[in-house]
């Protein structure tokens, strides 16, 4: 190969195709992060002698004069391979190049990048966590307003048996909980730093990684260096537990999109999540439902596309979950905020049609359990012959276009058991009324009021102990970002 073709650092294939993206991207998430590291480091370089107190003062005059306006708005021409570059170019126009040198002891680009990332992605994830907690409420405030609400519950898609509008809910807010739970633990996880890890290895200079740890609002130092470097479960416990919500909120969004449908008629969204149709004037589509179904799935391609993306990766230093990966992590979050943000705006202004709901609870013979159950509490058979019975009461009353009537219970009890049942005609009223049905389920998890109630209490508790977690957690990083920025002007 002739001198000629050689093309000198950075190939221009390789600048339009990987440095020029990678920088727009690190404009967009990091400038605030990489600014803050730097502030941090600096400061612990003085205060363990690294640097002198006149060093100190000249770096930090130089990074508080960047512009961060004109960094935004540069475009990349290769005259420096990625933010890290230019942060330190730019430092080094506003203070003595020696001195803008000694920034970079004890440290690498390594261990830089996976604490801006994990900078970035602490704030994601308490983004999310707000709208989950959020979306809980609103499913609380709705079950404690409809214990006695009776509703028809389905399996398999079919009338099952009847519950309450606050039974259903509480299904629905016990889940959040436990996606809320997830997520806490994926941010307790990831909030620990990885500066001063090195390249792998740490470094000879004896800097103080807990003094930066504590600047920089972590719990504490991740430990092992190798593992800070390569390990990658900082984020993918995020994504985990950011896929099991999606899941969950997508299940929840396909429930009320059939609620909403005019069969069945039980939903109704405020017109601020409706749309209507170009050529037909009667409709009013719940657009807002669909695009929670729409950006759930969206957030959650992204979310399995990231792990797919470093599976059987090796476990190092590697740019494969590094800068070309993290936008589509981010992107998938904030996707993920998006669906369950608009999912519980949505329910928050709805309304449900409690009239037909009711109807519904006692149609289609869906409290006949009770009727097979109180047949074995009162003529003490088992339940396979009482289920028999009360399947072809169901099936004659089909066939007569009626309830299942005390005629045609004793009918159906003779030709099964030879005899008449015990149970008077009040009773078998009772064991087929939904009213009946729900209050009598009350035992630990069930639909009586008096459960649903002690239940949402419980709920009540975890959300306030979640409420507690997130103030003091965003407080405890408010007041480290005010603890690095009064440091920064006593010693600038």
């Amino acid at each position: 190969m002739s001198s000629e073709t050689i093309e000198k650092f950075p190939a221009q294939n390789y600048k339009e195709n990987v440095l020029a993206d990678c920088f727009a991207d690190a404009k967009e998430y990091f400038l605030d992060a990489y600014y803050r590291v730097d502030l941090a480091h600096a400061v612990m370089l003085e205060e363990q002698g690294i640097i002198t107190a006149d060093e100190l003062k000249a770096i930090l005059r130089a990074l508080l004069a960047l512009d961060f306006g004109a960094i935004r708005s540069r475009d990349y021409d290769g005259s420096f391979e990625d933010l890290f570059y230019l942060f330190q170019q730019e430092i080094t126009k506003r203070c003595d190049p020696d001195t803008a040198g000694k920034l970079h002891t004890a440290r690498s680009r390594n261990d830089i990048d996976v604490t801006i990332y994990r900078l970035y992605l602490r704030t994601a994830c308490l983004t999310l966590l707000r709208s989950a907690m959020d979306l809980r409420k609103v499913f609380l405030d709705l079950a404690s307003q409809n214990h006695e609400t009776l509703i028809p519950a389905y399996t398999h898609t079919q009338p099952a048996q009847p519950s309450t509008m606050a039974h259903f809910l509480l299904a629905m807010a016990e889940n959040c909980g436990r996606d809320i739970r997830r997520l806490r633990s994926a941010f307790e996880n990831m909030n620990y730093c990885p500066l001063g890890s090195g390249a792998i290895t740490t470094t000879g200079f004896p800097i103080n990684r807990q003094r930066v740890s504590e600047l920089l609002g972590f719990t504490a130092p991740t430990v092992n260096s190798y593992a800070s470097i390569a390990s990658v479960d900082y984020f993918t416990e995020m994504l985990g537990a950011t896929s099991a919500l999606l899941v969950n909120v997508g299940k929840f969004a396909q429930e009320f999109l059939l609620m909403a449908m005019m069969e069945f008629n039980v939903i109704r969204l405020s017109d601020g999540y409706v749309q209507g149709s170009s050529i037909m004037p009667q409709k009013r589509n719940p657009v807002a439902l669909e695009h929670v179904r729409a950006i759930g799935s969206k957030a959650l391609g992204q979310c399995l596309g990231v792990m797919t993306s470093i599976h059987n990766t090796p476990f190092g230093d590697i740019n494969d979950v590094e800068d070309d990966l993290q936008p589509l992590i981010y992107s998938g979050i904030r996707d993920a905020n998006r669906s369950v943000s608009l999912l519980a705006s949505t329910l928050r202004t709805a309304t449900f049609n409690y009239d037909v709901l009711k109807k519904r609870a006692g149609e289609n013979f869906i409290a006949v359990t009770e009727l097979a159950d109180s047949i074995v509490r009162k003529e003490g058979l088992p339940f396979r012959i009482s289920h028999k019975i009360v399947g072809s009461c169901v099936r004659k009353a089909i066939e007569a276009g009626s309830d299942v009537t005390y005629d045609i219970l004793q009918t159906v009890a003779r030709d099964v058991i030879g005899r008449d049942l015990e149970m008077s005609e009040d009773e078998l009223a009772a064991a087929v009324s939904p009213e009946n049905f729900v209050v009598v389920r009350s035992i630990y998890g069930g639909t009586a009021p008096a459960e649903t109630r002690r239940a949402l209490g419980v709920e009540r508790e975890l959300e306030a102990n979640d409420e507690k977690w997130y103030a003091e957690t965003t407080r405890r990083l408010e007041r480290a970002a005010e603890t690095l920025e009064m440091t920064v002007a006593e010693r600038s």
